[in-house]
């Protein structure tokens, strides 16, 4: 709890300041948000892995449902369930695969976000933008996946 305090502080007393590059912006709050979805995502696919959350489920269980993409694993038909579940559409053959494919894309949102503001800064002052949204996104994404690990059941 001292942790999120203190960071709540932090946040606070750089929207506080002076300095344009301190502000905490639109996309900086996007960049928390998908840094918290990134991290609740790893969180869940470590627990499905390390944890047997999901254990018995369908979907969930990692040691059975990397079968759902095939129309019957079981009886030797190795053929796709649907177009794209052996390649492109597997995130949305089981847990594991669907929580990988949320963290990455979390990811990847948050940096194209953060590379498109950056032409609104100086020069001098790009490379603290850039640390800044380093440490919101990763504080972010720590904080949740520690959160979601943490509950193994």
């Amino acid at each position: 709890m001292r942790l999120i305090v203190t960071i709540f502080a932090i946040i606070i007393s750089l929207q506080c300041t002076a300095q344009k590059w301190y502000a905490i912006t639109k996309n900086d709050a996007a960049i928390i948000a998908l840094g918290t979805v990134s991290g609740i995502a790893d969180g869940v696919n470590q627990n499905l892995t390390h944890w047997r959350w999901g254990k018995g489920k369908y979907f969930w269980d990692v040691k059975t449902s990397w079968k759902n993409k095939y129309k019957d694993f079981d009886n030797g038909n190795l053929d796709a369930r649907f177009w794209g579940s052996k390649s492109v559409f597997v995130a949305f053959t089981d847990g594991y695969h669907l929580t990988r494919m949320i963290d990455r894309s979390a990811m990847i949102l948050s940096v194209g976000i953060s590379a498109g503001e950056l032409k609104e800064y100086k020069k001098k002052d790009r490379w603290k933008v850039i640390a800044k949204k380093i440490l919101l996104s990763g504080v972010s994404n720590r904080i949740s996946f520690n959160i979601i690990y943490k509950n193994k059941y």
